[in-house]
């Protein structure tokens, strides 16, 4: 009769069902050539040569997020304009900008 490995009392790695099956969690007494071989299966993991999908995406958003970072880092160089605009918006008061210039302020 073979023994058959069982890491919980409802089922063996073979797959086998029934009432008579003995099983142990002793690796050393696995006689079940199926359970064997199932437990060599896991113990080998095979050797990826190409990164899955997951892996690809999370390495591109990463470089991504580093890109945007490093562009924050750095002062932008801003157009006579921008800077213009930039100092009327820092400005306090109701008149600091043109109208149409900032959809947030309609009025002058």
């Amino acid at each position: 009769m073979a023994i058959h490995f069982s890491a919980s009392q409802d089922s063996v790695a073979c797959g086998r069902t029934g009432a008579s099956l003995t099983s142990t969690q002793d690796v050393t007494q696995v006689s079940c050539k199926l359970c064997q071989r199932s437990l060599e299966k896991g113990a080998v993991e095979p050797v990826r040569k190409t990164p899955s999908l997951a892996d690809l995406r999370a390495a591109a958003k990463a470089a991504k997020a580093a890109q945007a970072a490093a562009e924050q880092a750095k002062p932008a160089t801003l157009s006579p304009r921008a800077e213009w605009q930039q100092r009327l918006a820092q400005m306090p008061g109701k008149n600091r900008l043109p109208r149409g210039i900032a959809a947030r302020q309609g009025f002058i």
